[in-house]
């Protein structure tokens, strides 16, 4: 039986301190930004909390896909993915900033711009304040269930060890995939997408699940790289193991290249007059310069790293590929909403790094909070000795 490592020998505890100082001082600093103009907060609030949502939600994405394929490459991801997806409450309580402040972020919030707008009009069957709030609202009630419900079978699975239990969550785990794939697309577009109530685009929602999927999986394997050299896991984490999650952030990468170009492509062939402006906007200026960065440092500088096995196999270097990932997510976070406020003027607001100080490090607390007292590795399941073992062996390989 592979020993349990647990939090205490991975030296995890000790980040939660950090983390709640980071966030306390955040939420403050965002407070004192809503007091002196709560328009310019919340709309500089939306990217920060989008990106870490995406973190959240992307995890609790690769969760269901993991138990569902099951096999050795989850098994060391499953502990942190699980942490993470259960603290989707939180980002429901995070969330009521945006539901607050619906005016300053949605043109389609306002009544008295919607009412001489025909195109507005048309839509305002679904985009509604009310009908907003309700698809919120059920969206996390879902994603709490699901979460949940998966860690209760999992914690029944540990006692009794039933194939009956394990055939439940995963049952659960195939009927959440279906719902996280449907409401995450819905919530690309209520979100994000309509922050431009005019523009449309029928590959927006899948880019955003990509995008979350890529941003779960980047942040599982920094989070994993700070532990390779903890006294619990020098021993477990393994080259191979970096390599696996090296190779499933590649195939997600060229995923989020793949659905950026051809929602660009589309729009370009087909040129339709109320599409062009979006991307007018985002090419001109500082913009250009933001989209010249996505190209280059989301998909070219990355790709081209985790095709190197050097890179892969390594903790130290593989993190820097994840920070990379992370950060030009929320680069590509903040291209593509707060045009549709400035528009083809560039504004920072340091509103934004408060809240992304603010809901990170909170977020980080619960999630470590999540993790105290577990072992990483859960070392019940099925397939977790093959997979410290498989690790083993190929690296003496």
């Amino acid at each position: 039986m592979t020993p349990e490592p647990r939090t205490s020998g991975t030296g995890i505890a000790a980040w939660r301190t950090p983390a709640r100082i980071v966030g306390i001082i955040g939420i403050l600093a965002s407070a004192i930004g809503w007091f002196l103009d709560p328009k310019t907060f919340y709309q500089a609030y939306l990217p920060a909390y989008i990106f870490w949502f995406q973190i959240v939600a992307g995890a609790l994405g690769v969760l269901m896909l993991q138990y569902i394929t099951g096999g050795e490459w989850g098994i060391l991801l499953r502990r942190p993915l699980g942490a993470a997806a259960r603290t989707m409450i939180w980002m429901a309580l995070f969330f009521v900033p945006i539901a607050i402040g619906l005016k300053a972020i949605y043109l389609w919030a306002n009544h008295e711009i919607v009412a001489h707008d025909p195109v507005l009009i048309a839509k305002s069957g679904y985009l509604n304040a009310q009908q907003f709030i309700i698809r919120a609202a059920v969206y996390f009630i879902l994603w709490i269930v699901w979460a949940w419900r998966i860690r209760f079978l999992s914690l029944r699975f540990y006692e009794d060890r039933s194939p009956y239990t394990e055939l439940s969550r995963r049952k659960w785990a195939a009927s959440g995939l279906l719902v996280i794939v449907m409401t995450f697309t819905f919530v690309g577009i209520d979100w994000m997408m309509s922050t431009e109530p005019k523009w449309t685009s029928s590959m927006y929602g899948i880019n955003f699940i990509v995008s979350a999927g890529l941003a779960a999986y980047a942040f599982v394997t920094f989070f994993l790289t700070r532990l390779a050299d903890s006294p619990a896991m020098a021993g477990i984490l393994k080259s191979s193991h970096f390599r696996d999650l090296g190779n499933l952030m590649l195939a997600f990468v060229m995923l989020y290249a793949y659905t950026a170009f051809s929602e660009y492509l589309l729009s370009w062939y087909a040129n339709v007059h109320e599409e062009i402006p979006h991307f007018i906007v985002r090419q001109t200026g500082v913009w250009a310069v933001f989209a010249a960065l996505i190209i280059v440092f989301h998909f070219f500088l990355p790709f081209f790293m985790l095709l190197m096995r050097a890179i892969k196999d390594r903790p130290s270097t593989i993190a820097i590929v994840a920070v990379i990932i992370l950060v030009m997510r929320f680069v590509g976070i903040y291209w593509l909403t707060q045009p549709s406020f400035t528009g083809v003027h560039f504004y920072f607001f340091w509103i934004t790094i408060a809240a992304l100080a603010g809901i990170g490090g909170t977020w980080l607390y619960l999630f470590l909070g999540q993790l105290k007292g577990q072992t990483i590795i859960p070392i019940h399941e099925t397939w977790v000795e093959e997979a410290v073992r498989e690790g083993a062996l190929q690296t003496n390989a």
